[in-house]
């Protein structure tokens, strides 16, 4: 009976055998969380967020690893290699509208640190072993065009099933539509011609409200949105999946009235979903202004803390944090002028931070002692001290105080 390794089966001379013993001492799961990472920063870093799509690569590069460890080992011939979880992937990617070419780099920079490990052990094992120079230059040659062959290999039938899955989405019409929508967020149309409009379905001459839903796949969306549409009487509505787990939803009427965005918030606010929200913004231009504010929102949500921030975000409600956070920086510097030791990241500076909040917006120490469930007595004294810690009276720079502890909220990061 043949080995794997015989080359009557692999059509190539099979690595020597200290090579293989090597290749099966590799820590595949250290290994795979290196190539997951190198992956995303260089050929996916605007999903770097998208958890699916990161459990979708990291479930390829597993199986690429497992299935190249048996072809180096001698266990698998590379023509009898199978991949699975790898086609998978290069559907998600094709699906997503992500270009080949991202596929291409994926795969390239992941077999190269791939190849970076079995390299530094290959080294490790020849000093140990005292193996001779010029044999383990060649086991090193040999090594590398056996990786880089299976790599050749594999991303030939990723690419064919990336090209083949494509071409197929392309002819539906919700994929052409999912692209028309893509051209106008970049910017890329400023115009639309009659037969993008028909494609589009959906009216550019009214008020868009964009709600963004950061944990919501598109399915869901859709669903979510028939309650919404119910509630608010809002008729047109376009779905549109930012990644695997993000959601995006245009919400057009002739003219958003106050009654209606109220019946949004609290739409959303029953459903138990988080949702950044914009102003009501008109036309092809405040279709995508409409979506930068949702997405500057969902910014403030994640510089403020997902499990303190509000379920439902308006841009009404951070416009101030989104401008002053544009400056990150210049923000520190300002909050540390104003706040002085109130500032500063200990447990009396916060306590004191969230009674001057409530004292605030409340508009007295009585109502803030009730909202914080204390002693009257307690907040008049932290109200003092801080009066203490900032050298001025709470009367004094009152606006700059109350800017900067709401922005000192953010750049601090979630609590």
């Amino acid at each position: 009976m043949l080995d794997a390794a015989d080359p009557a089966l692999t059509g190539r001379e099979p690595l020597p055998g200290w090579v293989r013993e090597m290749a099966a001492g590799v820590d595949l799961p250290a290994l795979c969380e290196r190539v997951v990472a190198r992956d995303i920063a260089v050929a996916f870093p605007d999903l770097a967020e998208d958890a699916g799509f990161a459990e979708h690569l990291r479930a390829s590069v597993r199986e690429n690893l497992r299935l190249l460890q048996d072809v180096l080992c001698g266990r698998l011939p590379l023509d009898a290699v199978r991949l699975e979880r790898p086609l998978v992937f290069a559907r998600v990617q094709a699906e997503l509208r992500i270009p080949q070419t991202a596929l291409q780099r994926s795969y390239r920079v992941g077999f190269a640190e791939m190849w970076r490990a079995w390299a530094d052990r290959l080294q490790e094992v020849a000093q140990a072993a005292d193996v001779p120079r010029a044999e383990a230059l060649r086991g090193l040659a040999q090594l590398t065009t056996a990786i880089f062959d299976y790599q050749d290999h594999v991303a030939s039938l990723v690419a064919e099933n990336h090209a083949r899955v494509d071409e197929a989405l392309s002819r539906t019409r919700a994929h052409v539509r999912q692209g028309l929508v893509r051209e106008i967020l970049r910017g890329d149309r400023t115009s639309l011609a009659p037969s993008d409009l028909i494609t589009l379905d959906h009216d550019l001459g009214g008020e868009h409200v964009v709600v963004l839903l950061p944990e919501v796949a598109e399915g869901a969306a859709g669903s979510l949105m028939t309650g919404v549409r119910a509630r608010t009487g809002v008729r047109q509505t376009l779905v549109h999946p930012l990644d695997l787990s993000r959601t995006a939803v245009w919400l057009t009427v002739p003219g958003w009235t106050r009654e209606a965005r109220r019946q949004l918030r609290a739409a959303l606010a029953d459903a138990g979903v988080e949702a950044s929200v914009s102003e009501p913004l008109g036309g092809l231009a405040g279709f995508r202004e409409a979506h930068e504010q949702a997405q500057d929102v969902e910014r403030v949500r994640a510089a403020w803390g997902r499990a303190t921030a509000p379920r439902v975000l308006e841009h009404a409600d951070v416009a101030l944090e989104i401008m002053l956070l544009r400056d990150p920086e210049r923000g520190r510097r300002f909050v540390r002028a104003e706040l002085g030791r109130l500032a500063e990241d200990t447990a009396e500076a916060a306590r004191l931070r969230e009674t001057l909040q409530a004292s605030f917006r409340l508009g007295s120490h009585v109502s803030a002692a009730e909202h914080l469930q204390l002693h009257e007595h307690t907040v008049r004294n932290r109200l003092h001290r801080a009066e203490e810690h900032l050298g001025h009276p709470l009367t004094e720079r009152r606006t700059e105080l109350q800017v900067a502890l709401r922005l000192q909220r953010l750049l601090a990061g979630p609590a």
